[in-house]
């Protein structure tokens, strides 16, 4: 009890200090929306003759959202290079005031791109600019970014300048240099937020749901920071779920509440703790590296019938080729003219590139329609005097297209595409530059299945949105669907009953449910905000057929589906088994099997397939087990999280290896114990998996953006322990041997 009071002060002191800040500090949770039809104190640069403007509709949230529009002439003078500068009402002390990060909504409405850095400036001339700049393309839409104010992130003088910070300048600047680059430019600027640092969030949210759960404490790992690497002891789950907020347990209202309290509850800020933590299971794994040194791999297929080669996608547009285990020095093809840019290979964040394969069932069959047919998925710039088979929604501008492009294979080298094969099927216009799905893959029946996100930005809202529904509700857009159609040649097919599509490239299952007026005929499915990975599970190799894909979160839930035909997946609606509320950006009561006609995450006999931002940032969807190296794998579902930490310069590290029940709804942890702590080391981030043609699994993780080396191609075997445990093994050994050798022998009586 002692103890318990002890901490009930300090934790209140804490959420005082940090209510009320310090005076003259900028105040947490500041925020300026624009919305009251003024500027807000912003102006432009002072020698820029180019004054701010509040428009008033347009902005990140759709069309009655205003925002404000910063314009530089590009002219000589310091001022003039300043793209944005703003008023008094941000300046301050911010180190005191415990402010992490600035976070706004921006868009490049000018015909350059830009590199934005955020600069603070101080007395006497001192500033702390950021290190890490933001690409704007020049025509692309809203981003939401964030600028960190941790000095780790900042060049210059960062604690002289954040102690007392007189101005906030935004400007354009290709390397961390100040004043920047003289260039014209248009800016739309919109909610700028002070967010709060981490240890104040993990102080009085993190620790009133600990002190809540005294003496029981919740025993996952919720974030590396605040749990040290350590083993775990397995936490049986209740079966008990709640069904609505109010009945859920009391760590997690109290940690709501103490967010709200704190104004976390707004799109800059993850809600955790809605679901229980996921726990170690008792299935360890070994990660062999096949190869290192890549860049960012992320995806692996095996060509049907070809058991010695697999196929490795790299972001950064190069498919790679392992051969009986080992790694082909020349790629099988290489596309990084066709993906980069859009593609800011600079970017560890960027989720554009070269995102998906297939290959063509009858692939390794002599005489079929698809003999030597493979199939890519890519973000690709839009050629002059071109269109997009689908243009972005509303008119909006479009920075780049998706692309579905047929190849076929060198047919002297298995190992080679011929590059000049390639036919373009259909592509699909994007405005903003996250989103993008990325799996393409055949299903039992015959068809090619692509999951496509909502259209990105955050919410299903912005310009390129569908209002009031948002594009994934809406059928007359194929953003955050699943689409079905046949790839194939129509000429080759010409004994098909299904229909030719519009442009004349593939044809269009007679059983897909979408085809009345105003209806894309190619939607499978629908309701899904970002379904990155998908996969089938092998009817030949004695799996359901099931298709179970992996929908990317908002701020809150990740969650694992079972698509049907026709099905309807919930977003914007829900999150997970929890309503969503547009307004935050988070969820609010949890309503499994309401509102009707939504589906939700695949349901257990024991629980549902969902976690929450306490276990990660971004599913990370794998495949179902269906080898032979771990039979105690067999039929669970294989997946990871891309990253459980997200550090203030933007970088996120520590990705997580999970497995999914089924048929119990449980989601558990891998033993890993080849690794210090049981976790993947140097930080390394959960892009992809792949599957062979026996049903042998592989982890694509990386370090490093699309440019770097960091990427690493595991196949997942057996256990190995880690070096520690080894030399634990031998020294027991040796010392059992001297004890033997020791102890005088018993003789029979």
């Amino acid at each position: 009890e002692t103890m318990r009071s002890s901490l009930v002060r300090r934790l209140v002191a804490a959420g005082f200090f940090a209510l009320i800040g310090p005076a003259g500090a900028v105040t947490l949770g500041q925020s300026n929306t624009f919305q009251d039809g003024t500027t807000n104190n912003w102006t432009s640069g002072a020698v820029n003759p180019v004054p701010p403007v509040n428009v008033a509709s347009g902005g990140p949230a759709g069309a009655a959202d205003r925002y404000l529009l910063l314009s530089s002439t590009g002219g000589a003078g310091a001022g003039s290079r300043l793209v944005a500068f703003a008023g008094p009402a941000w300046s301050g002390d911010y180190l005191s005031s415990g402010v992490s990060q600035i976070d706004m909504d921006l868009r490049n409405l000018g015909n350059t791109d830009l590199v934005l850095r955020l600069l603070f400036g101080g007395p006497a001339n001192s500033s702390a600019l950021s290190t890490d700049g933001v690409l704007l393309p020049a025509g692309g839409g809203w981003l939401h970014v964030s600028f960190s104010v941790l000095p780790g992130a900042l060049t210059g003088l960062p604690l002289l300048a954040l102690t007392d910070v007189t101005q906030l300048r935004l400007f354009h600047s290709s390397t961390a240099v100040s004043p920047g680059d003289a260039i014209a430019a248009q800016l739309g600027v919109d909610n700028v937020t002070a967010v709060p640092e981490p240890a104040t969030v993990g102080l009085l949210g993190a620790g009133l749901a600990a002190l809540l759960a005294l003496p029981k404490l919740r025993t996952g790992r919720r974030h590396a920071s605040a749990f040290p690497a350590r083993p775990r002891q397995p936490v049986k789950p209740s079966n008990q779920e709640p069904k609505t907020m109010h009945a859920a347990p009391l760590t997690m209202r109290f940690s709501t509440l103490a967010f709200a309290v704190l104004g976390l509850a707004g799109p800059a800020w993850a809600q955790q703790d809605v679901l229980p933590p996921i726990v170690q299971g008792d299935i360890a794994i070994g990660l062999r590296a096949l190869a290192t040194g890549l860049s960012a791999p992320d995806y692996g297929i095996s060509a049907p019938g070809d058991a010695s080669r697999l196929f490795v996608i790299e972001q950064n547009g190069l498919l790679r080729v392992f051969q009986n285990g080992s790694l082909l020095a020349a790629p099988a093809l290489d596309l990084q003219s066709r993906v980069s840019p859009p593609l800011v290979v600079t970017n560890a964040n960027d989720e554009r590139g070269f995102l998906g394969l297939a290959f063509h069932p009858g692939f390794n069959t002599v005489g079929n329609a698809g003999f030597g047919t493979l199939y890519t998925y890519t973000s690709e710039l839009i050629g002059a005097g071109t269109a997009p088979t689908y243009a972005a929604p509303n008119g909006a501008s479009q920075g780049y297209k998706n692309v579905v492009a047929e190849w076929k294979v060198n047919p002297l080298n298995a190992s080679q595409i011929d590059p000049t094969s390639r036919r373009e099927l259909v592509s699909f216009g994007k405005n903003a530059n996250n989103h993008n799905g990325g799996t393409l893959a055949f299903g039992p029946d015959g068809y090619m299945y692509l999951a496509l996100g909502d259209g990105g930005n955050a919410r299903d809202v912005g310009p390129s949105h569908i209002e009031p529904t948002g594009n994934a509700q809406n059928l007359s857009t194929p953003l955050g669907k699943m689409l079905r159609f046949d790839p194939l040649n129509p000429a080759v097919t010409a004994g098909s009953t299904d229909a030719i599509s519009a442009n004349g490239q593939y044809r269009i299952p007679t059983s897909n449910p979408f085809q009345a007026a105003g209806q894309v005929p190619e939607i499978y499915a629908y309701g899904f905000r970002n379904p990155y990975r998908f996969s089938f599970d092998r009817p030949d190799l004695g799996g359901t057929g099931d298709l179970i894909l992996a929908d990317v979160g908002q701020g809150t839930v990740e969650e694992i589906d079972r698509v049907t035909l026709g099905g309807n997946y919930g977003w914007r609606i829900k999150e997970g088994d929890f309503l969503f509320d547009i307004t935050t950006g988070l969820v609010g009561p949890r309503s499994p099997g309401a509102p009707l006609g939504l589906i939700d995450p695949i349901k257990g006999t024991l629980s549902t397939l969902e976690y929450d931002h306490g276990d990660g940032i971004s599913i990370t969807g794998g495949f179902v087990y269906r080898g032979t190296a771990l039979p105690q794998l067999l039929g669970k579902y294989v997946f990871g999280d891309l990253a459980l930490t997200r550090l203030g310069t933007g970088v996120r590290i520590d990705g997580r290896m999970f497995y999914a029940d089924l048929a119990t709804g449980e989601i558990k942890e891998f033993l890993l114990p080849q690794f210090a702590g049981g976790r993947l080391p140097d930080g390394l981030t959960v892009h992809g998996f792949g599957q062979d043609a026996g049903g042998e699994l592989y982890a694509m993780v990386t370090n490093t953006a699309s440019n770097g080396t960091g990427g690493i191609v595991y196949q997942i075997t057996a256990a190995v322990p880690e070096p520690a445990t080894w030399a634990s093994l031998l020294l027991g050994g040796l010392m059992l041997m001297v004890h033997r050798r020791a102890v005088p022998r018993l003789t029979s009586l």
